[in-house]
């Protein structure tokens, strides 16, 4: 029987980063699970079927419902000690989010292993005063740092009081892709205008993430160009479809509240002409996002350029003519009129860059013989009980 690994998922916001939709993560489960490691997965979400054709058999779900204990919130340190004191007998602990870095290194101490903290967000984006000491403190432990974006360790090593040489590797938040031989005709799921061409926007439709300004961009964009907005937020859509009803743009704005599993998300990012990674800028948890982009990084995954936010961490997006960057929203008719009629092109640039700068195969290997050379621990190769 092969010894146990512990892997703590608890995000920052873990009500709405579920593992399933966040690849920084969930890539690191699989893998791990591929090469035949068997695996403790502890999960602060609520149960979801989809894991049951997501993750193989030797992946084991404890489930933990945050609200438990949002009542007691200056205690859960205490019963978080309390509880995970038995967990013992692992060969390595990987632990992501504030909280996740907590337990992780709880479980590690118990278990006299190494302990590898996954992070992609800076804590003062977050501010809490009650888990940012506990988390400063549990990252100490820690032999190996894993970031989605190289540009992040250094600005993260200054909030969390770390050394500059501590070991630390990059896994970028990409999706590993499988297209169906069966494509989907989404003009005919989503009566859309035969003969438009779509442009998406999915995920949460909020300020924040800039619809507003988006929206009412919209009557500005070459003829055949139509906007699709998804979102798993029934109230969203509704909320938004309603305020901006006056635009009159029923042949232009396509609303779908649809839930998309992976397959079918990647079906959908794969088949619009364009995909938009807008964001506000509020400090260096955005400015800095990159590679731990979701939107963005699926839709290269996917093959489909990106219209996004011009950040620093952005460039690489002009630098590779992976789509085209906006300072601000008068530019994205021109962007889109960029975009159409150069789709193959975006296309073929767009997937030669997920297999080489941003390629999870190659980032894993990297980080495995990382592991070998901080803890004499080879990933690749499980480690047999007896």
């Amino acid at each position: 029987m092969s010894k146990r690994i512990a892997y703590i998922h608890y995000p920052y916001g873990p009500k709405s980063a579920r593992l399933e939709t966040m690849p920084f993560s969930l890539n690191s489960v699989l893998e791990l699970a591929r090469v035949g490691w068997e695996i403790d997965l502890y999960l602060w979400e609520r149960p979801s079927r989809n894991y049951a054709s997501l993750l193989p058999k030797n992946v084991r779900i404890y489930y933990s419902i945050e609200s438990r204990y949002n009542l007691f919130n200056n205690l859960r340190p205490d019963w978080f000690r309390f509880r995970y004191h038995w967990c013992r007998n692992y060969y390595c602990v990987f632990g992501l989010g504030q909280i996740g870095a907590y337990i992780g290194s709880l479980m590690a101490k118990a278990s006299q292993c190494p302990f590898v903290y996954l992070n992609d967000e800076f804590p003062s984006h977050w501010n809490n005063p009650l888990w940012e000491p506990l988390e400063r403190q549990a990252v100490k432990e820690a032999i190996l740092i894993v970031v989605p974006d190289a540009q992040r360790f250094q600005p993260l090593c200054q909030e969390l009081q770390l050394s500059i040489t501590t070991p630390h590797v990059v896994l970028p938040n990409i999706p590993i892709v499988h297209f169906s031989n069966k494509p989907i005709d989404w003009h005919k799921r989503l009566k859309l205008p035969k003969g438009s061409i779509p442009f998406l926007y999915a995920g949460s439709v909020t300020v924040w993430a800039q619809v507003p300004e988006l929206l009412k961009t919209v009557p500005y964009w070459p003829d055949l160009a139509v906007l699709v907005v998804n979102s798993r937020s029934k109230r969203e859509i509704e909320t938004f479809w309603q305020q901006y009803s006056h635009l009159k743009m029923s042949d232009r704005i396509f609303w779908s509240d649809e839930p998309l599993p992976e397959n079918l998300l990647n079906s959908l990012v794969s088949y619009c002409e364009g995909n938009f990674a807008l964001y506000c800028n509020t400090g260096p948890n955005i400015e800095l996002v990159g590679f731990s982009s979701g939107k963005l990084m699926r839709s290269l995954a996917c093959g489909c350029p990106v219209i996004a936010t011009e950040l620093s961490s952005f460039e690489f997006i002009r630098k590779y003519q992976l789509g085209v960057l906006i300072r601000n929203f008068a530019e994205i008719p021109d962007a889109i009129k960029q975009i159409m009629g150069n789709r193959e092109a975006y296309r073929r640039r767009c997937l030669d860059f997920c297999e080489t700068h941003a390629s999870f195969k190659l980032h894993w290997q990297n980080l495995c013989q990382t592991m070998i050379e901080v803890a004499q621990i080879d990933l690749c190769k499980p480690t047999r009980s007896f």
